[in-house]
């Protein structure tokens, strides 16, 4: 079989192979940058998480436990036994 337009699908191979060695090292270049600016992100969440946003998510649920159980602990405990000079009224 004697196809005619069989140099043009060599030039086709060609060029791609052109396109490949010339422009192949650049995308890798540009991924290397991409990827290097993703750990650079990653890194910076990743310290403001653990400066910024942990410390006072903390704070903040500590207060709330705090004043939960010391509610609880008012609640629960009579007056007299929370404090030793208070005495209780016999009538």
């Amino acid at each position: 079989d004697y196809n005619p337009y069989s140099s043009l699908d060599d030039d086709i191979e060609d060029e791609s192979n052109f396109y490949n060695d010339r422009y192949g090292e650049d995308d890798s270049v540009y991924s290397y940058d991409a990827e290097a600016e993703w750990e650079e992100s990653k890194q910076q969440l990743l310290s403001l998480f653990s400066m910024v946003i942990f410390p006072f998510a903390g704070k903040w649920l500590g207060k709330k436990l705090s004043f939960w159980v010391w509610a609880k602990y008012m609640n629960r405990v009579p007056l007299s036994s929370r404090y030793g000079t208070i005495k209780q009224l016999t009538i």
